[in-house]
Formats: C-alpha cells, sequence, structure tokens
C-alpha cells in the first residue's frame, strides 16, 4: 500500500475511532518516522565540509566585533535557538520575528516564517548577509588564516574562498543537527511502553478531536505551509514574499519535534508555554475561530503527547578553531 494511502486510512480509523491510537502494534506508523536527513545533489555530502561549517558557525572572529556567531542565536543548549520571545542582534536590538530551532532544518523545503527561500543554502546565505553587513570583511578574515583555507581547499578543491562555499559549508553542517528518537518514535516502531497512557490519549486527540495533524502532519509534524496568525496584526508575513491578500500575517506551520525543549512559541514567541498555546487554540485561536471543547485533562493529555515528540537534544562540541 502506497504511504498516502496507508496514511489516509490510518486518518480515517482515527476518525472513526480515536481509542485506536492506544498502541501503535494496532497501526503501521512507520510512515511518521523521520529517515535519515538527505543532502542535495548540488552539495553533497563530505565529512570536510561539515567540520568546515561546524567551524564557521562556532568562530566569533568572522563577524566585524570579533565577538558574535551563529551560536548568539543558536545555542545548541537552548534547543539550538535562543530562548528569547524574539530575536536579537547583538544581544540589543529586538527583531520582529522568533529565533526558530535548527533541528532538523535537513527536512524543510522552505525556510524562515515566511518561507521566502527554497533552500538551506540560500537561507543561509541570506541570513550570513543580514547579520554580516560586510560578507567581504568576513571573506577576507577567513582567506587570511591558513588554517581555514586548508579546510576549503579540503572541502571543496579550491582556496578560492566565496559566499558560496561558506553557505555551503555551513548548510551540510546544519543539516547534522537531527533529532529522529523520541519516545514517540520508539512507540511508532513497535515499542507499546513508549508512551505513557495520558501521552497515548493525547496522541488520539491529536489525530482526532483537536485536528492538530490538519497542519502539523508527520513525520516532521509540519505541513510546510502558511497560515494566518489571529495574534499578529503588524507583521505582514507571508504576504510580504508574495503580495497575495490571502497571505497576510500567514507564517510557516512550526516543526513540532522537539518543542517541548524550545520555548517560547508562535512566530512572535508570544506563548511561553505548551500549555498555554493548547489553551489559545482550544479557546478558538485558529483562523477559523473555531473553539476545539477540550476538558482540562484533554489539554494536559495532549500536551503529553507534544512532549513525547522530544528526545535528546542533538550536540555538536565546540571545536578548536584554526589559528590566525
Amino acid at each position: 500500500m502506497r504511504a498516502d494511502r496507508r496514511l489516509f486510512v490510518l486518518l480515517f480509523l482515527f476518525s472513526l475511532c480515536p481509542a485506536f491510537a492506544a498502541s501503535a502494534a494496532e497501526a503501521d506508523l512507520t510512515d511518521w518516522l523521520l529517515p535519515e536527513p538527505s543532502f542535495p545533489n548540488h552539495n553533497p555530502y563530505s565529512t570536510a565540509k561539515a567540520e568546515l561549517g561546524r567551524l564557521i558557525f562556532f568562530d566569533p572572529r568572522l563577524s566585524p566585533g570579533k565577538n558574535l556567531s551563529c551560536l548568539n542565536c543558536h545555542n545548541p543548549g537552548l534547543a539550538w535557538a535562543d530562548g528569547l520571545p524574539r530575536s536579537r542582534v547583538s544581544g540589543l536590538h529586538s527583531m520582529p520575528r522568533h529565533t526558530p530551532s535548527l533541528i532538523n532544518v535537513a527536512y524543510r523545503d522552505n525556510f524562515f516564517w515566511d518561507g521566502r527561500t527554497s533552500s538551506l543554502e540560500a537561507a543561509v546565505s541570506e541570513h550570513l548577509q543580514g547579520i554580516y553587513i560586510d560578507i567581504d570583511g568576513m571573506l577576507a578574515t577567513l582567506r587570511g588564516m591558513p588554517g581555514y583555507r586548508q579546510r576549503f581547499a579540503d572541502a571543496f578543491g579550491t582556496q578560492d574562498i566565496s559566499l558560496p562555499e561558506v553557505a555551503a559549508a555551513l548548510a551540510t553542517f546544519l543539516r547534522t543537527i537531527v533529532q529522529r528518537n523520541t519516545p514517540f518514535d520508539q512507540w511508532a516502531a513497535g515499542d507499546p511502553d513508549a508512551l505513557s497512557a495520558a501521552a497515548r490519549r493525547g496522541f488520539a486527540l491529536f489525530t482526532g478531536k483537536a485536528g492538530c495533524i490538519a497542519c502539523h502532519a508527520p513525520p516532521a509534524f509540519s505541513d510546510g505551509k502558511f497560515h494566518r496568525s489571529r495574534l499578529n496584526s503588524i507583521d505582514p508575513g507571508r504576504y510580504e514574499i508574495t503580495h497575495m491578500p490571502g497571505d497576510r500575517n500567514a507564517f510557516r506551520t512550526p516543526d513540532l519535534r522537539q518543542a517541548a525543549l524550545s520555548a517560547p512559541y508562535m512566530h512572535a514567541g508570544q506563548k511561553p508555554t505548551l500549555i498555554s498555546v493548547i489553551r489559545y487554540y482550544n479557546a478558538g485561536g485558529s483562523s477559523t475561530d473555531i473553539p476545539l471543547h477540550l476538558s482540562g485533562r484533554d489539554m494536559h493529555d495532549l500536551e503529553a503527547f507534544l512532549k513525547s515528540l522530544s528526545g535528546p537534544m542533538p550536540q555538536a562540541a565546540i571545536p578548536q578553531l584554526p589559528v590566525p
């Protein structure tokens, strides 16, 4: 049976009988498991390239003040984000949107809250040009370090360091930041004891009465699409990219994997906890304004399921940087 057909049948069964979700053994949930991350043909994986990207990610010397790196906004100890409602530049100026986590970006096909780029390399390149205003200065710093010149030669076969190579190296490293072994994954793979009773009830709600699956589809638990937010009236969202009236105040559906560890939530960090997000939607916080009518226990069961989508945080050791 084709994967899309199996998913349709599974959702139909959920709609008929939420108790169907009580045990992974009763349904084929293998399509809900994340596969190994893939790398594009135009930027295939190599150990040398991934290691070069890791060095650039952690190196503050590439910023004008020698004090800013990707780590400032994407800290592994803060779910590869910054834990703030809205991003800050150099720790001072608040940006209009929340910093998204980098975990599992390998599985996305559009980037930023407004989906303005369709490749991770393009997203990295645009972001670098926005953060490092003096890109030529950053490239000159890299070219001035023999250790970096050798690593670029190892990764790309050339010491002619340019922005496309920097973006390709960073994108390769970012695609290694993966978490695909959560309690939910263990349950979906056949371990009946991997989820608590509350989380299993939450799964039935997620796929049934609460309707979360309509936008948070497996295996990444996002449809990758853009939906209008009632929490926003100023930020144009997707409209800024498409200029379509229906995209005004619309933002990308966030992935729910590792969500329990990446508070706060929503496009501008308006909600501090998972339960506050659930209560918001239960009260009719979606663009359709339809309340979910979940009980207090229902909401806590749904929270338990969402927490089951988080596992150990992907780690990356701080590297020894190339000498000047």
